[in-house]
């Protein structure tokens, strides 16, 4: 009797389970289905992102170390044609913001929050994006930012920089029309405030690249310009950019 009840208990319980199994399947293979979309999402977007972004910090290293003589001093400049690393300037912080774009439109974003990369590398934009840290209006940074990017059949890809500076010379281009706002900002750095805030900025982009790539396999390790930071600086990054915006990042210390 009691071996009877047990196969009753035994076949109910399975069925039981295996109503249930299936009722929730749908569900979990959505769950897997979407971290898997997620993950490559993320991997095929991280590369070209850690790249702009290299070239920007160590053009943003160039500028802090001539105190952006580029832009407010000529003749102090260390480029052999400063004219030419203005454009060059425009294009990599424009060239950055396209790839956060390209990430927008690939992805939207839904996606990219179900894995933990991608949950901190959408904090990063966050960040980028905020009224604390970002050098200009939120749209205009990604309107910008979509001014470089073209389509290429059923995919999209980033303007290059023959393109770029091509159509900067053509006369009104709406390109140049919204790089105004990035002009001004830069031509300000004469003043100690428009100056700090690019570098906070910089900061950023350092922290980013060091914490998708702490092994530099994709980027090389730079320095922080810490000796250029203001103490009001300092005391943002430290206050509010490592322990507020960008919490889970390491070795905090080493931004300020």
């Amino acid at each position: 009797m009691t071996e009877h009840l047990t196969t009753i208990t035994t076949a109910i319980t399975g069925g039981v389970i295996w109503e249930g199994f299936k009722f929730l399947h749908p569900e979990v293979k959505r769950y897997f289905t979407t971290r898997r979309e997620a993950s490559k999402i993320f991997y095929e977007n991280l590369d070209p992102i850690l790249k702009s972004a290299s070239e920007l910090y160590g053009k943003l290293e160039s500028l802090a170390k001539e105190d952006f003589s580029s832009f407010i001093n000529l003749d102090n400049s260390n480029s052999i044609d400063p004219l030419h690393n203005q454009k060059y300037v425009f294009y990599l912080f424009a060239q950055f913001w396209a790839q956060i774009e390209y990430l927008r439109l690939e992805s939207q974003y839904t996606d990219l929050s179900k894995i933990k990369k991608g949950k901190e590398l959408l904090r990063f934009i966050e960040t980028i994006e905020s009224r604390k840290f970002r050098i200009l209006d939120r749209s205009i940074q990604r309107i910008l930012g979509e001014c470089l990017i073209k389509e290429q059949g059923h995919r999209f890809r980033v303007m290059s920089l023959k393109e770029f500076t091509e159509t900067l010379d053509t006369s009104k281009s709406k390109l140049s029309q919204w790089l105004e706002n990035l002009k001004s900002t830069l031509f300000s750095t004469n003043k100690k405030e428009a100056r700090q805030l690019i570098l906070r900025f910089g900061v950023i982009i350092a922290i980013l690249i060091d914490h998708f790539d702490p092994n530099y396999k994709t980027v090389r390790r730079r320095e922080i310009y810490t000796n250029k930071l203001s103490k009001k600086s300092k005391s943002i990054i430290r206050n509010n950019l490592t322990n507020h915006y960008l919490s889970f990042i390491s070795k905090k210390d080493r931004y300020y």
